[in-house]
């Protein structure tokens, strides 16, 4: 898998904040699921969510949605404009083809190799394809050296 610079930006998101086990990475997927049935909201993009190496317990996952929502006040999401990566270096992981560990070591590698300068948090855009994952790993560029 080939690691390029790319930017990423979804507008209108669902966005969900909890802490967890990394190995419990989908069961939020469903409660974001059953919410936006539960009050008839439309997605238009994949689930994608955030990790930080230093908190690997803390997880964000947004939903992009169709449009603004005004959401109840007694609700464990909340409701974000946009998000957007400006520049992050990029590596889509096909199941089977390598573990989320070494794909995040893979792209660590090459930062250093490139004397790029990464943030701790990492975003990972899930595709889901013929009842199997396609992941999309990206990572906030701080800074890029000479060799980029």
């Amino acid at each position: 898998m080939e690691i390029v610079i790319r930017s990423l930006q979804f507008d209108n998101c669902l966005r969900y904040e909890t802490r967890q086990k990394k190995e419990d990475w989908l069961k939020p997927f469903n409660k974001l699921e059953d919410f936006i049935v539960s009050q008839d909201i439309y997605k238009n993009g994949p689930i994608f969510f955030s990790v930080n190496s230093n908190q690997e317990e803390n997880f964000t996952y947004y939903l992009p949605i169709n449009s603004p929502v005004q959401l109840p006040e007694e609700t464990d999401f909340s409701f974000q404009d946009s998000f957007k990566l400006e520049k992050a270096l990029f590596l889509r992981q096909a199941d089977g083809v390598m573990d989320v560990n070494v794909a995040v070591q893979k792209l660590k590698d090459y930062a250093d190799f490139n004397e790029i300068k990464l943030e701790d948090t990492y975003f990972f855009v899930v595709h889901e394809l013929y009842d199997d994952y396609i992941i999309d790993l990206f990572c906030p560029i701080l800074e890029a050296g000479g060799n980029e």
